[in-house]
């Protein structure tokens, strides 16, 4: 993926190379080009700069965003302890480069950040690679009891295209169970999308097989007679 780290130079030689993992594994769509640099201010914060593709801008505000020449220039300040922790910097680093996955409510963060974490990753590292733009997704807590709780998942794919897609999962307990699931939708979707184009060019042979071109178009019914009046003076 074409995500390149120019230069990673904070205090701390074991937080570069964990931030430069960082970047690394989630990287950036195969058809744009990025550039990361993340050095540390006087003050202590880290300056993140990422140059690459246009994005939305409602969607970043937390971002300084400078359009250049064909590309933009986008620069955040991670200040304190909430925001200089990798958790939350793959966070906010990963929807500004994948803007196309987009994360709604997730509540179980409130259960546990790192398990909130879990699920996000494990859907991200699936939906990145499909043909889905954008791509809406949604969490949800169910409890069962004091000790039982499980967890639900929305993927919709809102498009203009003939093809949208929304999926609910079951009930699941373990992000794996969801990666399974997710993945047997997906591989679900991808089958419908290979038989509907078959099954249009085999309407469309039969009625050309039939004398009438695939296009052509219906003929209208036959005007009825005319019915001759009496008019009385």
């Amino acid at each position: 993926m074409a995500l390149s780290i120019s230069r990673v130079a904070l205090d701390d030689p074991r937080i570069d190379q964990q931030l430069s993992q960082i970047l690394e594994a989630v990287g950036a769509p195969a058809t744009e080009d990025w550039t990361a640099t993340i050095t540390s201010s006087r003050g202590g914060a880290w300056e993140v700069v990422l140059d690459g593709a246009p994005r939305a801008k409602g969607d970043h505000v937390d971002w300084e965003i400078v359009p250049r020449d064909g590309h933009v220039r986008y620069r955040k300040m991670f200040v304190g302890r909430d925001e200089q922790c990798p958790d939350h910097f793959r966070r906010v680093v990963r929807k500004l480069l994948w803007e196309a996955v987009q994360f709604k409510e997730n509540p179980i963060h409130k259960v546990s950040p790192q398990l909130g974490e879990a699920y996000e990753e494990t859907v991200w590292n699936i939906l990145r690679h499909e043909d889905m733009s954008p791509i809406q997704v949604r969490f949800g807590v169910w409890r069962e009891g004091p000790d039982g709780m499980k967890f639900v998942c929305k993927v919709e794919y809102a498009s203009n295209r003939r093809v949208p897609w929304s999926w609910w999962s079951g009930l699941v307990r373990t992000p794996q169970d969801l990666a399974n699931e997710l993945t047997r939708a997906l591989a679900a979707r991808r089958k419908r999308q290979v038989v509907s184009p078959s099954l249009g060019g085999l309407r469309r042979a039969r009625r050309a097989g039939n004398g009438m071109p695939a296009s052509a178009p219906i003929p209208p019914p036959p005007a009825p007679p005319a019915v001759a009046g009496t008019l009385s003076a």
